[in-house]
């Protein structure tokens, strides 16, 4: 598969594994493990953008630490909707966004290790950000075997479930990683964020930090080694 087609766009999740690339179905089952990452919040440090953005929009000051539920939804359902028609619309405004700290050598790692890594993002699919985002990746090195562009994030970890002993989950969305806790061998970590501090959920793993996140992902490989 061609670099820059390592991509799919609202797959449905039913036909996801037929979907995938035989190279990468191959890397994935050989492994017997995977571990599927979240972009937004999790890689790509795109939060305060969001902030910056709607309190220009709103003509009022907005900070990080204001908002304490995932999507905003403490500040109003009208300055959500002009988030995601002026933000998520406009793929430019990801195309150099700064990196999470520690998340580009944490995937470089577990990359060298033949891990499979899937980016699962709930960006719009459309083609200009799957360009902007793919481009994102490249320059900051970042590896990674495919990018699934998807709301329904729970039905593509599940589909993955199936060809593997275990997944490895990161994502900063509580609603995201307490569906995917339910699932039978998948590891879901929530990464912080101050919208998910609420979040208290049994299966649900809070990690601060890519450290964090490492320390776990080393431990589960060294075990499924052994």
């Amino acid at each position: 598969m061609d670099k820059r087609n390592r991509a799919l766009r609202a797959p449905d999740p039913r036909l996801l594994l037929d979907l995938l690339p035989d190279e990468l179905f191959r890397k994935i089952t050989e492994a017997k493990f995977c571990l599927i990452v979240d972009d937004d919040g999790t890689i790509s440090d795109s939060h305060p953008m969001y902030i910056d953005w709607l309190a220009r929009k709103l003509k009022r000051p907005l900070k990080p630490e204001d908002n304490t539920r995932y999507d905003f939804l403490d500040i109003d359902p009208q300055a959500l909707g002009m988030l995601k028609a002026g933000v998520f619309g406009n793929a430019r405004m990801h195309r150099h966004l700064p990196v999470i700290p520690g998340a580009v050598s944490a995937l470089r790692e577990i990359s060298k290790k033949g891990i499979p890594i899937v980016i699962l993002t709930a960006r719009p699919p459309q083609k200009e950000m799957v360009r902007v985002t793919y481009d994102h990746k490249v320059d900051h090195r970042i590896p990674f075997d495919l990018m699934i562009f998807s709301r329904r994030k729970k039905e593509i970890v599940k589909a993955i479930k199936h060809l593997v002993r275990e997944v490895v989950l990161v994502d900063d969305d509580p609603n995201v990683v307490t569906a995917a806790s339910s699932l039978k061998g998948v590891t879901a970590l929530l990464f912080f964020a101050f919208y998910n501090q609420r979040t208290r959920r049994k299966g649900v793993v809070p990690v601060k930090n890519w450290g964090e996140v490492l320390v776990i992902l080393r431990n589960k490989i060294m075990n499924g080694r052994r």
